[in-house]
């Protein structure tokens, strides 16, 4: 049942939600408070009574004669003993007070006598006490009174011309009643009401409140794919929900620049594929058309090469997508990275068409072998590409840091464009051929590869002027095992 009634709860809005809570605690409120109020207005009407009560009882007392005499046969200290001429009745008349019931009743209970303000149909019905002994009605008191006609009062048991009598003073409480039934009364049908317009009060300030929330949601929902460029109002208020208006416009922008990555990307990656599959296509037509088979030696290697072309492109788009959807996963080890050069050297060096300068230190770091294989292959076909005569390789270890650069002395780099040549599909020499020139993702990857070992990687120049592309690994293994572990979330 409680969960049904959660899950109903859940559905509701915020207006309706903040409506019923506001209502339920003003019920609360008004039933925690008025359950205070009557307690309070009763126990002091109660004590006001006794308070009358006692003080009217020590006024007939006097009135009967001071000091009062212990009764002399068999009596006690605390037997009070009085003697009158008069008869009960007359005694009533004379000892009656305004406002109080006054009465005698004999060792039976039976009231012998009452003042004339008592009511012919008041039940007051006070235990027969033994003479010298006292009893206090509001001793006994506990809780709400039990009727309109009940009374507060206080007997005392005593001798009256040697007869034993209990002498009652009673304060009746039928006013008092009344009143705390209607402040009662008022609390049980105001609770209600108050709640009402504390709810009504609640839905009106939600509905403001909500009002230029539901306007970002209907402006939000009206923005597609193709209107990426509008923006939610920003209301002057600097509230919660200008906060939040603030936060939608961010998201948006991010939506609008990942839409235009996107669409970048997969026009570059068609553009970058339709080149060799254009010259496949030609080729492999060509070589059909020729029944002599003379031609296919002049084609094969051109299919040869654009189809490790098409494979290189493709495996670095999958490579990106990777990194795009669920991040670098890196197998991290520890790793001689001077190996790792010298690898790629090895592997370089028969097919270079350029001088060769080495210079490698023995440097240990935590990362994926084969990712910085990849990173140092990438830059060595960078620098094949654009180097006039030589290719310079170092590795060393400076501070903290193992630093790896690549230097060639072939075009530099414009400062304006060291940071953009790691974007994807960025070439900065666009009039050489697409044939012989590289896909744009090589830097790319290189740098989403090292950011990964928690390195960095730069372009620029060395101390000659010549262009430089340098990168630097944290030794640590502490380090790159923790930025190895963010980089896979």
């Amino acid at each position: 049942m409680t969960a049904g009634v959660g899950a109903q709860l859940a559905h509701w809005g915020v207006r309706r939600r903040s409506t019923a809570a506001a209502a339920l605690l003003i019920l609360l409120v008004v039933a925690v408070a008025g359950a205070v109020l009557v307690e309070v207005l009763n126990r002091t009407a109660v004590g006001a009574a006794h308070d009358q009560a006692l003080t009217r009882q020590s006024e007939i007392l006097r009135d009967l004669g001071v000091p009062w005499e212990p009764r002399t046969a068999g009596g006690t200290a605390w037997e009070t003993a009085v003697y009158t001429p008069a008869g009960l009745q007359e005694l009533m008349l004379r000892l009656g007070r305004p406002g109080v019931v006054v009465q005698l009743q004999n060792a039976d209970g039976q009231v012998v006598a009452a003042s004339p303000a008592a009511l012919p149909d008041a039940v007051l019905s006070p235990p027969a006490l033994e003479p010298g002994r006292s009893f206090d009605s509001a001793e006994a008191f506990d809780g709400p009174l039990p009727s309109t006609d009940a009374f507060v009062y206080v007997s005392h048991g005593m001798y009256i011309n040697d007869e034993p009598l209990t002498l009652t003073v009673a304060v009746p409480m039928g006013l008092q009643q009344g009143t705390i039934r209607t402040v009662t009364l008022f609390l049980l049908v105001g609770g209600p009401v108050l709640a009402l317009l504390g709810a009504a009060l609640m839905w009106l300030l939600v509905g403001r409140s909500l009002a230029p929330v539901r306007r970002i949601t209907g402006q939000v929902r009206r923005i597609g794919t193709a209107n990426l460029g509008e923006r939610v109002d920003v209301p002057p208020t600097r509230d919660e929900v200008a906060e939040l208006a603030g936060t939608m416009n961010g998201m948006l922008d991010r939506l609008q620049a990942s839409d235009r990555a996107q669409r970048r990307f997969v026009a570059d990656a068609s553009h970058e594929l339709r080149s060799p599959l254009a010259t496949l296509t030609t080729t492999i037509e060509v070589a059909a058309a020729d029944r002599s088979g003379t031609i296919w030696p002049e084609t094969a290697p051109v299919l040869r090469s654009q189809s490790r072309r098409m494979g290189r492109l493709v495996e670095d788009l999958l490579t990106l997508a990777k990194i795009d959807d669920a991040g670098l996963r890196l197998r991290t080890a520890d790793t001689d990275l001077d190996e790792v050069v010298r690898e790629e050297i090895a592997r370089m060096r028969p097919a270079s068409r350029h001088e060769l300068r080495i210079h490698v230190e023995p440097v240990r770091i935590r990362g994926d072998g084969s990712r910085l294989q990849q990173v140092l292959r990438n830059l060595l076909s960078n620098a094949e590409r654009h180097a006039a005569s030589w290719i310079a390789v170092s590795l060393r270890a400076e501070g903290e840091d193992a630093v790896v650069t690549v230097d060639n002395d072939g075009s530099r780099i414009a400062p304006e464009d060291r940071e953009r040549v790691f974007e994807r599909f960025v070439r900065l020499d666009d009039s050489r051929a697409r044939d012989t020139g590289g896909s744009g993702l090589g830097l790319a990857i290189s740098r989403e590869i090292v950011v990964a070992h928690g390195g960095t990687i730069t372009a620029g120049e060395d101390a000659h002027g010549n262009c430089r592309f340098e990168v630097r690994l944290p030794c640590g293994a502490d380090g790159a095992e923790d930025r190895a572990a963010l980089s896979t979330l």
